[in-house]
């Protein structure tokens, strides 16, 4: 198995108005088969900060 991708990634897309510190963070590796694995163990501030992906955050209705 050949990995080709990972990037930080949210296990649930947030709710409106949820803060991104307060997702579940971790890791969405792709591999060249094309399958994908989400691994638990949450990125660091800086990886969150500048992640590419999972940047739509919701506007909290009122």
């Amino acid at each position: 198995m050949q990995l080709i991708s990972r990037e930080p990634w949210w296990r649930n897309p947030p709710k409106p108005g949820q803060r991104e510190q307060d997702l579940e963070w971790g890791y969405l590796e792709i591999y060249k088969d094309g399958h994908a694995v989400f691994v638990e163990q949450r990125p660091t501030d800086h990886e969150l900060a500048e992640r590419k992906s999972c940047r739509n955050f919701p506007e909290a209705e009122e």
